[in-house]
């Protein structure tokens, strides 16, 4: 082989490693799961909703909201995020996104301390890795009501000195109220969570 054919080669090879290169950087996703995790709850953690909902696909409108209503409700001073797992969602459907489940354990700082185990989905979306947000991103508790309830939540201390995070319904006045919260006419709809205080 001449020395022109040899340089050719080389170069056709060069040219085929880089055509390959820059195929694969245009369809890789860039960061990862685990940052777009890391990057939601350590907002939260900070009170930056700009923040979380940059990480988001599709934030609602009452996005904020419910997350200034649950701290509120809950009477929260300070949110800690603890330990943060992720595995990757093993029996995708034809068509569905690359997806990862996030599991955190947060503590709610307040009159009553609360800890709890949450989690959430993290999928690709429009080459960038976002978080699936309903309610439940807040407390897997939260499954069953809409965004505007998260407001009646509160976290209550019980007798063996458990807390438990409970939904209330306020009352008219007047109205027969549970007996839990008689004194400030609310009553107890449900139970989302219950643990040891100090868990």
């Amino acid at each position: 082989m001449t020395h022109s054919r040899r340089f050719t080669a080389a170069l056709a090879t060069v040219i085929l490693i880089a055509l390959a290169a820059a195929a694969y950087l245009a369809t890789r996703t860039p960061g990862s799961p685990e940052q777009t995790a890391t990057a939601f709850l350590s907002a939260w953690q900070r009170g930056d909703l700009a923040a979380m909902r940059a990480q988001v696909v599709e934030a609602p409108r009452s996005f904020d909201q419910a997350y200034a209503a649950f701290t509120e409700g809950a009477q929260v001073r300070r949110i800690t995020v603890g330990e943060i797992g992720l595995r990757a969602k093993e029996h995708l459907n034809v068509g569905e996104a690359a997806t990862y489940l996030v599991t955190f354990s947060v503590t709610l700082d307040g009159p009553v301390p609360y800890s709890y185990q949450g989690e959430f989905e993290v999928i690709e979306f429009d080459r960038a890795w976002k978080v699936t947000w309903s309610p439940t991103a807040i407390h897997p508790g939260l499954q069953e009501i809409g965004s505007s309830e998260v407001r009646s939540v509160r976290v209550v201390r019980q007798p063996d000195g458990s807390s438990r995070l409970v939904l209330l319904e306020q009352r008219a006045p007047g109205e027969q109220a549970g007996a839990l919260f008689e004194r400030e006419g609310l009553k107890l709809v449900a139970t989302l969570a219950q643990r040891d205080a100090g868990g």
